[in-house]
């Protein structure tokens, strides 16, 4: 699974985080970073333990700003 089709479903199709996660199980980390690009960057940097999945997430975030 993609974050391209899981970004997709969630932001333009509306699917819950919750439906994706019953359709597609297998992509739990695809799905989890894509329902975080909804938190505010702040917000996110405090929850984040590590600063390298700060940093992949936030360019994930770059990446899908357009859309967003």
């Amino acid at each position: 699974m993609d974050y391209e089709k899981i970004f997709y479903l969630k932001y333009r199709k509306r699917l819950s985080t919750y439906e994706l996660l019953q359709r597609f199980p297998e992509a739990l980390q695809q799905v989890a970073d894509v329902a975080l690009m909804e938190v505010p960057e702040t917000t996110l940097r405090e929850i984040m333990e590590e600063e390298g999945e700060y940093l992949r997430l936030k360019r994930l975030k770059q990446r899908f700003s357009d859309f967003l």
